[in-house]
């Protein structure tokens, strides 16, 4: 019953892979629009927003009789409205003027005189370190030993460090995963190069499963000139059918209809065109699959041959054995 289960799951999630996502797009006249399908579900639709048209102010023939133009924003200013100027206020007589009181201050207290310091009964005699230092009973203030005896710590630790032999520092052997790590300029020249080495088998298999479907074209050359009109008519002509051929050798293509014409009545050229890409997301997984597993056997081969160098480099470096 499980097993059944499974199977109906697995057969279900293959037939969603392999069922099409359709891409559809257009332009003409410089709108565009592009809509993605899965099946027959629309997933993603946009399209370019319509400009609105420039209002044109109307002209005086078009005007009803009695009525003036508007003025118009760009040249002319609309007349600010006059309003009536408000009456100034009276200025306060010079006996209504009232002088504000002045603020009144903390009086401080006046500083008390300090007492002087009083003279000292008797002075201490000198002490001689020396004596203190010769003394047994004496210990040094605050820990600090005497000079002579840090002075032979010190002479003590000097011998031990010389007599110690440095160690030798070995290589630190870096395993693939820290390898491929980039940490450096060259790391990610490294990584660069081991990825574009694993573009081209991807992308030639997805160009295999690239289908595009009712591919329509229609242009229309035109320039100021008919001898220019008709010069550029034939170099576009044949740069057109060249690449159609090129791209129709590593692409699966179906054109309804391409046109392309010598204008000699108008000076632009006009252009529209409009197709669709048709993929199963089984083919993108495919491809990624195909990406990481050739970029990963870059990798490996490129590891092994930089320790092979190192190994190498190490051998000949060695100091010979007498």
């Amino acid at each position: 019953m499980v097993g059944t289960v499974l199977l109906i799951i697995l057969f279900v999630l293959c037939v969603l892979l392999l069922l099409p996502v359709r891409v559809t797009g257009w332009f003409r006249d410089g709108k565009w629009a592009v809509t993605v399908y899965y099946a027959f579900i629309r997933v993603f639709h946009k399209e370019s927003e319509e400009k609105p048209e420039p209002q044109k102010p109307l002209k005086p023939e078009d005007l009803p009789e009695g009525e003036a133009p508007p003025p118009n924003p760009k040249t002319e200013k609309p007349e600010q409205s006059k309003t009536p100027d408000a009456p100034a206020k009276p200025e306060p007589a010079a006996a209504e003027i009232v002088p504000k009181p002045e603020t009144v201050t903390d009086v401080q207290p006046a500083a008390k005189p300090q007492p002087e310091s009083e003279p000292a009964l008797h002075e201490p005699e000198p002490v001689d370190p020396e004596a203190l230092a010769d003394d047994p009973d004496i210990q040094p203030i605050s820990g600090e030993e005497p000079c002579r005896k840090r002075r032979k710590k010190k002479e003590k630790q000097d011998e031990a460090l010389t007599d110690a032999e440095p160690e030798k520092e070995k290589p630190k052997k870096r395993g693939f995963i820290r390898w491929i790590k980039p940490d450096s300029l060259k790391g990610w020249l490294r990584l660069a190069k081991d990825g574009l080495g694993a573009l081209p088998p991807a992308l030639r298999f997805l160009t295999r499963h690239l289908h595009f479907r009712h591919v329509k074209l229609y242009l229309a050359v035109a320039s100021d000139d008919p001898a220019n009109t008709a010069t550029l008519y034939g170099k576009i002509c044949a740069a057109a059918c060249n690449l159609l051929a090129v791209l129709q050798c590593w692409v699966d293509i179906e054109t309804d209809e391409i046109r392309i014409l010598a204008d000699f009545y108008n000076e632009s050229i006009t252009f529209s065109a409009a197709l669709e890409l048709r993929v199963s997301p089984a083919a993108a997984i495919l491809m990624v699959l195909i990406l990481g597993i050739r970029f990963l056997i870059n990798s490996i081969r490129t590891y092994r041959a930089e320790r092979k160098d190192e190994k190498l480099r190490a051998k000949e470096t060695a100091p010979a054995e007498m």
